[in-house]
């Protein structure tokens, strides 16, 4: 009855592909027609990712399949709706995106039945195409090679992965691509059409290589006069330079000065500039070591607790008779434990038992035919509303009395707090005198929500972003450097272990500041961590 259901939705949604070559723009319903947009230079850096939660999903009842195929077949009409009639590419991307999620399990190591692989590449095809509009073209190149992973040789997903990497500028790559789906389909208009784009570009670039080198090396060419340029703005930068060191040797040699006053008015000895330097470069050496030994301390420290939890975990699991000893964990620590929980009576078991809340009376009861008026008490609504995400935990809405799947999207709540949370990081270095902050977040991308699985609640995130920073004097807030720092993968399986990559100094620091602001740099990373951690218990503690 699913397979036919789905197969009436997907019959009735059939958009076929447009022919006019100024706009060839669809969506797929079935696997039918290859079809393509058009867009600027890719923008974004985010890509689709797994959001496996870390449950074993492959030991869920087989019946559960049902529900999740209901699910993506009723994503792929939503994102459809949201493509053919109101354009909105942001959230038709989300509506493909939320089914591939719902159902890729289903297809785990490409072993899933056809039904399930066919709605999966209309959903990857689909969110492709959606992704090329917003002008992501890694992005789309990526789910578009997902899709190939399912079927190397399906038309429509050679076709979207050639017409990214031509905006990517790798035209022999999306030649290949479309050299195979011609092999496939050798009448395909839109293929034939594409690839002889791609050749009249790779021709224009070859004569425009050309006719610039005639002109390089042709008699008054312009190359002495770019060397000369060029050893110009090379003589700038080191006079800024030199500049900047004479400034920063000035600014030392003030507070030498001030140091050695300090130590006559005491009655002790004046100290040389070069021993006073040598100090001041040890002090900030051994707060640099200090910190980065307190950083792999407590890297440490948590690495042995997840051990610890992970043993405790499977010697639970082996050995039934070990209850009385887990009976002592906390729930902080249970939830470390996944596959466990601890049922009402106190007991420990794992996270498939299931516990009767109450009795059920099944006997058969006369039917009311009376008619009775509607009121707000007695509504749907209301009982909605009191069923909410936020009237209760754990609880699902009416029309989901089965609690098998339940999920709201708190993707603007998560993102504008996440920014809050980023921007408050602040830290202090060489005793006070150096602060750095997070000045900015850039680029934030992904999706967050809470979702009701069999009467447990799960917190569901997967963001990406950039942050800037700066490290300043807290006297005189002078920028001694700035830099940018990325966060590619905000997730909730491993928040705990978040990756922070440095992307490099916007503003370099000065040779005799370098160390200072490398240890600024690492103490900035280690509180980005918090800063995460924190946000996500405000993310629980919200819903």
């Amino acid at each position: 009855v699913v397979m036919e259901a789905s197969g009436e939705k997907e019959n009735s949604n059939d958009t076929k592909e447009d022919q006019n070559d100024a706009a060839n723009e669809t969506v797929d319903n079935e696997d039918d027609k290859t079809s393509t947009t058009a867009g600027a230079d890719d923008s974004s850096d985010d890509v689709l990712e797994d959001d496996d939660d870390g449950d074993d999903d492959s030991s869920k009842p087989k019946e559960d399949a049902e529900v999740l195929l209901i699910k993506a077949a009723t994503c792929k009409d939503e994102g459809n709706k949201y493509f053919t009639e109101e354009k909105d590419y942001e959230k038709a991307s989300r509506a493909y995106r939320r089914g591939v999620n719902a159902i890729k399990n289903l297809n785990k190591a490409n072993t899933g039945d056809e039904q399930v692989k066919t709605l999966l590449l209309t959903l990857q095809t689909n969110l492709s195409m959606m992704q090329f509009k917003l002008e992501k073209y890694s992005q789309s190149q990526a789910v578009a090679t997902k899709a190939l992973e399912i079927d190397p040789h399906h038309v429509k997903a050679l076709y979207r992965r050639a017409a990214a990497k031509r905006k990517l500028g790798d035209p022999e790559g999306a030649m290949a691509d479309l050299k195979t789906a011609l092999s496939r389909e050798p009448n395909n208009n839109s293929v034939r059409k594409e690839l002889a784009g791609i050749k009249r570009d790779i021709e224009m670039a070859k004569k425009a290589q050309k006719a610039s080198l005639q002109k390089a090396f042709s008699k008054g060419s312009g190359l002495y006069n770019d060397k000369l340029e060029e050893e110009k703005r090379q003589a700038e930068l080191a006079k800024q330079k030199k500049k900047e060191e004479e400034e920063a040797l000035k600014k030392r040699k003030q507070e030498w000065e001030d140091e050695c006053v300090k130590r006559m008015a005491k009655g002790e000895d004046a100290i040389s500039f070069e021993d006073w330097d040598k100090e001041r470069l040890d002090k900030l050496e051994k707060e640099r070591k200090e910190a980065e030994r307190k950083r792999k301390e407590e890297e440490k420290r948590l690495k042995e607790e997840r051990r610890k939890a992970r043993e405790a975990a499977k010697a639970g699991n082996n050995d039934d008779d070990d209850d009385d000893e887990m009976e002592s964990f906390t729930e902080k620590e249970l939830a470390e434990m996944r596959g466990y929980k601890k049922t009402k009576d106190g007991r420990i078991t794992s996270y498939f038992t299931r516990e009767q809340s109450h009795q059920i009376d099944i006997a058969p009861k006369p039917i009311n035919t009376t008619p009775q008026p509607i009121t707000p008490s007695s509504s749907g609504e209301s009982n909605v509303n009191n069923n909410s995400y936020t009237g209760g935990k754990g609880k699902s809405s009416v029309w989901n009395h089965a609690g098998t799947w339940e999920e709201k999207d708190t993707s603007e709540w998560c993102r504008d707090h996440l920014k809050k949370r980023l921007k408050e990081t602040k830290v202090e270095a060489s005793g006070g005198s150096v602060v750095g902050s997070v000045t900015d977040v850039q680029d934030m991308t992904g999706e967050a929500s809470v979702a009701i699985v069999s009467g447990k609640k799960r917190y569901i995130f997967d963001f990406h972003c950039k942050v800037k920073f700066e490290i300043k004097e807290s006297d005189t807030d002078v920028i001694l450097a700035s830099g940018h720092l990325r966060l590619p993968d905000i997730c909730s399986t491993h928040h705990e272990e978040l990756e922070v990559e440095f992307n490099g100094w916007k503003k370099k620091p000065a040779a005799d500041n370098n160390q200072l602001a490398n240890d600024c740099q690492l103490r900035i990373m280690s509180e980005i961590r918090e800063s995460v951690k924190l946000w996500v218990a405000d993310f629980n503690n919200h819903y």
